[in-house]
């Protein structure tokens, strides 16, 4: 054979091969199906998550999205660092309480808390509390969200105990009242996010709920009723500032749900609250 002809198959050779690879894909994962979509899919995110726990357990989870929550958590808190970053642990009736803590909730809160700590927002500036979750308790392979977070103002040095404003969330804020049996304002920032809230509400025709709570000073009895008269005071202001009254609801949990000890001064303030919450228009 020439080597003419040993050239010419060679060329021959490489123009099949060079075809073979563009049109016929050698290797299956590169090749696109019929739809043009790729044959193979990349592996699923298991871990799309904050942060999570499981029923009874003392493991607080960060998944692949706590990263971004932690970052903008420290960019609010560089913005004033007189804030107060409030940490809330989530917690089921029935867990039993890890030693040194009252309840699950304020284990997942300190847990919380230290990740926060580490990441720059100080100690001081933190509050860790928790809430018992409502409903049925979890199965032993389900997660759930750990905590939350809200944001209030720190007390200054020798500051008498005044009305404060903590924002949750777009739809749910608190209302921290002073330790007196009646109160006649609210504050300035207070009333001015309730007129904010009516403005928002006389437009939206969302339905609010407003949940009075208290310490544990006094009996059970009165606190009851000393927390629905909480929530009837928030109600009174909302409907000075122009909210149809067929839109709230008040009730009163008394001294049954604190979210701090109220073993400390700090701990009894944190609990007289009304928790305002708003609800999607039927």
């Amino acid at each position: 054979m020439s080597n003419l002809i040993k050239i010419i198959l060679m060329v021959v050779a490489w123009a099949l091969f060079f075809l073979l690879t563009f049109f016929g894909c050698i290797k299956e994962e590169y090749c696109p199906a019929d739809d043009g979509v790729a044959i193979t899919a990349p592996a699923p995110v298991t871990d799309d998550y904050s942060i999570v726990s499981s029923y009874g357990s003392n493991d607080v989870l960060t998944g692949s999205l706590w990263q971004t929550e932690l970052d903008a958590l420290y960019a609010k808190f560089q913005q004033d660092p007189n804030q107060a970053l409030e940490v809330t642990g989530r917690y089921y009736q029935d867990e039993a309480a890890p030693d040194g803590f009252e309840n699950m909730g304020f284990y997942r809160a300190d847990q919380i808390k230290q990740l926060l700590v580490a990441r720059g927002i100080p100690a001081d500036n933190i509050r860790a509390l928790s809430r018992l979750v409502s409903g049925a308790k979890p199965g032993a392979d389900d997660t759930f969200a750990a905590g939350n977070f809200g944001w209030g103002t720190m007390a200054a040095e020798g500051e008498p105990d005044v009305p404060e404003l903590v924002e949750v969330s777009s739809t749910e804020i608190k209302i921290r009242f002073p330790f007196s049996k009646a109160t006649k304002t609210l504050g300035t920032e207070v009333e001015d996010y309730l007129k904010t809230l009516a403005e928002r509400v006389k437009t939206s025709r969302e339905t609010i709920s407003i949940v009075g709570h208290t310490d544990n000073v006094d009996s059970d009895a009165f606190n009851r009723t000393l927390g629905q008269q909480r929530a009837d005071f928030v109600k009174d202001r909302l409907r000075s500032y122009g909210v149809d009254d067929a839109l709230i609801s008040t009730s009163s949990r008394g001294e049954s749900e604190p979210e701090d000890t109220n073993t400390t001064a700090a701990g009894r303030k944190n609990n007289r609250r009304a928790v305002v919450n708003l609800n999607k228009a039927q």
